[in-house]
């Protein structure tokens, strides 16, 4: 688990990232390290999913073409 006093940091100098990609990047994220490049390598285009394989946000056209992609049964 990361530390608040850590996330208080990042989050201040990552103010222009919206909050749930924030968010949902301190949930993948290994440790303070791993957010740290993930936030870094976060792309500026939107929209952006996750990839599992890279372990990063990458832009896509189609937000349906996600490898991780289910759909609701």
């Amino acid at each position: 688990m990361i530390e608040q006093d850590v996330l208080d940091s990042l989050r201040q100098k990552y103010l222009h990232v919206h909050p749930l990609i924030f968010h949902r990047s301190t949930e993948r994220a290994r440790d303070a390290g791993d957010l740290f490049d993930i936030l870094e390598s976060l792309p500026k285009d939107l929209p952006v999913i996750w990839d599992e394989r890279k372990h990063r946000w990458v832009v896509t056209d189609d937000l349906t073409q996600s490898a991780q992609f289910e759909m609701p049964q």
